[in-house]
């Protein structure tokens, strides 16, 4: 609908937290708690990032470019919020480029929309989430 009206969008959690961005987790890191890093759906997204980090490599790019470079693909009009905190991130993230339609096709086959296992956050703080609501 946005690509059919010309409009843009930003969007939060692009690197979903540090998952695509090989951020990995330190002792006290929130994360820990959370769903997507922990028991069985951690070690089937660590399965699912590894694959998109080895594409990233065969391109020449960072996990980060790539998740980006998806974002910039798909729509020229979104707008990733991103999050750096030391001057080689920011580097890294200002290289990003869009993928192509090739490379989106490639991305999309080793992770369809649903492929990322687990809620973003535990049950009691995803029941407070407007973007939640159905």
């Amino acid at each position: 609908m946005l690509r059919e009206l010309g409009i843009g969008a930003t969007l939060y959690g692009v690197l979903s937290r540090g998952l695509l961005s090989a951020s990995e987790l330190r002792p006290g890191d929130a994360r820990a708690h959370m769903p997507r890093f922990t028991g069985a759906n951690g070690e089937a997204n660590a399965r699912l990032v590894a694959s998109l980090h080895d594409r990233a490599k065969r391109w020449g790019i960072s996990p980060s470019q790539l998740a980006i470079g998806w974002v910039l693909g798909k729509q020229p009009q979104f707008t990733p919020v991103l999050g750096m905190r030391t001057l080689p991130q920011l580097e890294e993230t200002l290289a990003a480029k869009p993928l192509t339609a090739e490379q989106l096709a490639e991305i999309e086959a080793i992770a369809p929309r649903g492929a990322v296992a687990g809620t973003r956050y535990p049950a009691a703080m995803m029941s407070t989430l407007d973007s939640e609501r159905r």
